[in-house]
């Protein structure tokens, strides 16, 4: 991967990354993954195509940058079409207009495209679509670039496996319901809204490359499961190992009490931890406004509620960043560290992509728990209803 391009990549990844989990259209989240993979990889156009159900062809899922003559084109056979890449791997061709693989020569020199990168799109260990990335002339890839389209193909499988998980609890509790005549009301969530104060430059691109593989690593993980708590303690777990610091705490913000609620923390003290209740409007009020904070000397700044009970902790300073979702702030990440320190640009846009990121994901989950509760009282209390419906003595 050329340095002038690791910036791009992972501005790339995390746009791509927030599309995945703050949308419930599968449509718009495959499109935005090709479109994304084109625009920084700097290639022509792109695809991505899902095997149907009999596994014979690849079916169009989203396109960018390709015509509807050439889209039109018929039908790719998954069988002669690269069958390599639905074994698992990424395939390269150069120069497509001598390679056997390339079904339709003539169409594709009609569309001016030569250089193909194929990458497998998986869901749940299983080869399920094929990512697709075209240049108008010859082109080689890095392995870096490659690595890259492969995150988003493997993000793009993620979120369809993610949104069948959906779809089928969905339809059981509306399968439910319906008998019954009750129909179950559409959720809608906004999309998030971005930090005022989030910005990638300037990254230094050995250190950005190894931030986009953690954010890789963690967008999978937070994807890969709907319980909250794991999600959590997934990012806190991330989050100490990447950044080396004392300590990491998630609380979120009780909309009754405006209290900061402890949900998740490693690092800290259970004495630290019960030091009485944190408040929102007090505790760093500038988080509220969407922006990341840091307190270099934890123990004498006046927006700590608690500093004493910072130096009992051997805590020096503190950066706390806002987790937004639904166009507000949800609650906070906070980062502790053991000596004074101070946090580079692009440790604050990884942080902050990452509690982003984190916003949608915790909603998300919530979401998912709550139409799996809706499915196990409607079923209980349908049972019930039934059950003194029946025949009595």
């Amino acid at each position: 991967m050329p340095q002038t391009h690791t910036q791009e990549f992972f501005r790339a990844f995390f746009e791509a990354a927030q599309a995945v989990l703050s949308t419930s259209s599968l449509e718009e989240i495959l499109q935005a993954l090709v479109r994304e993979a084109v625009e920084a990889l700097e290639v022509k156009a792109g695809s991505l195509r899902l095997v149907d159900e009999q596994g014979h062809r690849l079916e169009l899922a989203a396109a960018y940058r390709l015509s509807d003559r050439y889209l039109n084109k018929g039908p790719l056979d998954s069988d002669r079409s690269m069958p390599e890449v639905l074994q698992g791997k990424a395939v390269h061709i150069r120069d497509a207009f001598r390679d056997p693989r390339i079904q339709y020569q003539a169409e594709l020199r009609e569309e001016g495209l030569n250089t193909l990168l194929s990458v497998p799109v998986t869901a749940r260990d299983k080869v399920i679509g094929v990512l697709r990335l075209y240049t108008a002339e010859p082109r080689d890839f890095s392995s870096e670039e490659i690595e890259f389209a492969s995150a988003l193909a493997e993000m793009g499988g993620l979120a369809i496996a993610n949104a069948r998980i959906y779809r089928d609890a969905g339809v059981q509790l509306s399968s439910l319901l319906q008998q019954t005549g009750i129909e179950l009301p559409q959720q809608h969530i906004e999309p998030t809204q971005a930090f005022k104060c989030f910005s990638f430059a300037p990254i230094d691109p050995a250190r950005s490359l190894e931030l986009f593989r953690t954010l890789h690593e963690i967008t999978r993980a937070i994807l890969s499961t709907l319980d909250s708590r794991e999600v959590m303690a997934l990012i806190i777990e991330r989050v100490l190992i990447v950044m080396k610091v004392k300590g990491c705490a998630i609380r979120l913000i009780n909309q009754t009490t405006h209290e900061l609620e402890l949900l998740a923390a490693r690092g800290l003290s259970e004495q630290f931890l019960d030091k009485g209740p944190l408040h929102a409007e007090q505790s760093i009020r500038e988080n509220l406004e969407g922006s990341p904070v840091l307190v270099e000397d934890a123990c004498s700044d006046p927006r700590i509620e608690y500093p004493e009970e910072m130096a009992r902790e051997g805590i020096a300073s503190l950066l706390s960043l806002p987790i937004i979702a639904q166009r507000r702030v949800i609650g906070l990440l906070r980062l502790y560290t053991g000596a004074p320190r101070q946090f580079s640009q692009d440790e604050v846009a990884f942080l902050s992509a990452l509690a982003e990121i984190a916003g949608v994901a915790i909603m998300n989950a919530r979401l998912y728990e709550e139409t799996r509760y809706d499915l196990s009282f409607w079923t209980a209390t349908l049972g019930y209803l039934k059950g003194q419906d029946g025949p009595r003595g």
